[in-house]
């Protein structure tokens, strides 16, 4: 009989005898040089900025398609979570992986997709299709971490540092100088269309307290599909009031599947897993720091494929916000006592929210920072 064994770089057969066998033989394989260590972290946070961007492209993409982009959306939500159903079943028939389920948990998760993912996607699909641009949509709803900070801050009774609020408010400048340059521009949106992305960001805000209170007895996959399905109600609803009939399906039409595609690949599990890969890897404020990047990262993809300008305000006011996110950042998410959040400190959600251990009280001492809706 021989057996074999994998001895790291060596393989080793034994045997016995009698045995028609060599009695002895090692085949070495050369080392394989090791990754650099920064290499990992490097791509995951790109991979996070290039996915999140990606939302925004391609809720532009369902907006030029011949289908209203709320019906795209709909069969777009409805895709992803067949698949996300498709992978609970074969874990569950094929590697005998039990779901532990209750009806308080679905419902739960129901609400809080229904804001963080429904709520949060239709202020942006409704802003782009007024012709909000897709960079100024980015860059106000990205301001959505730091109002949960701030609402979180409130909550736990933490008193916000004078260098705290003046970070926030020089991101409102930001955002309002960028918002100043872009009216009547790109798309010629009305000026109350900028509300709808700040909605969004509101919307993000409330699913993500409601997903701190959550008992932590759904798995990752789970909990995308049941806010998938949320959002998928709500865009359905949306779709119905729009065309006065129920959703149709999708047209046999190259741009609507590629923006389907685009949407369910990047924007959902993409960015999803690279949310997730980033929080573990990196921790809550990196992590939250990164999503300061895909404004501009949004701005220069519209440009190069969707054709749209960059305004000198809208770089100007992206770079205000950027510094006073980070000013507010960091009067938020470090204690005087220096400690930094990591990533042992934080459950992962697909609600959106960058969270802390839902056992622990929110006593101060863990930060909440909600960082965007990963289902996207």
């Amino acid at each position: 009989m021989c057996l074999a064994r994998l001895n790291h770089v060596n393989l080793i057969f034994r045997f016995n005898y009698p045995s028609t066998c060599p009695t002895l033989t090692t085949v070495s394989f050369p080392k394989v040089p090791a990754m650099p260590s920064f290499v990992l972290p490097v791509f995951v946070s790109l991979g996070l900025v290039v996915c999140w961007s990606s939302g925004f492209i391609g809720t532009q993409m369902a907006s030029d398609t011949a289908m209203p982009a709320t019906v795209v959306f709909f069969w777009r939500f409805i895709l992803a979570a067949s698949l996300c159903a498709l992978i609970l079943v074969v874990r569950s028939r094929v590697f005998r992986h039990r779901l532990a389920t209750t009806r308080q948990s679905i419902v739960r998760e129901l609400a809080a997709g229904s804001f963080s993912v429904g709520g949060y996607l239709l202020g942006v699909v409704f802003a782009m299709d007024l012709g909000v641009g897709a960079g100024i949509t980015a860059l106000i709803t990205a301001l959505q971490p730091l109002l949960a900070a701030l609402v979180m801050s409130v909550l736990v009774g933490e008193r916000i540092s004078l260098l705290g609020w003046f970070g926030a408010s020089l991101a409102a400048v930001g955002v309002s100088v960028s918002v100043a340059g872009d009216i009547h521009g790109i798309g010629g949106a009305p000026l109350w269309a900028y509300a709808l992305p700040c909605a969004s960001a509101i919307s993000l805000t409330v699913g993500s307290i409601l997903s701190t209170y959550r008992p932590a007895n759904l798995d990752l996959i789970q909990r995308l599909m049941w806010q998938l399905l949320a959002a998928a109600v709500l865009f359905g609803l949306a779709g119905m009031i729009k065309t006065n009939h129920l959703p149709a399906l999708p047209r046999a039409d190259l741009d609507v599947w590629r923006a389907l595609v685009f949407l369910v690949v990047l924007s959902s599990f993409g960015g999803y897993g690279f949310f997730i890969a980033c929080l573990r890897l990196q921790g809550v404020t990196l992590t939250s720091m990164l999503f300061y990047l895909t404004p501009p990262a949004t701005m220069l993809w519209a440009a190069v494929q969707l054709g749209d300008g960059v305004s000198t305000s809208g770089i100007v006011g992206g770079l205000i916000a950027a510094v006073g996110v980070a000013l507010a950042l960091r009067a938020l998410l470090w204690p005087r006592s220096g400690r930094e959040s990591s990533p042992t400190e934080s459950s992962d959600s697909s609600g959106g929210a960058v969270l802390p251990d839902e056992k622990a009280p929110l006593d101060g001492t863990r930060k909440c920072i909600p960082s965007g809706g990963v289902a996207r």
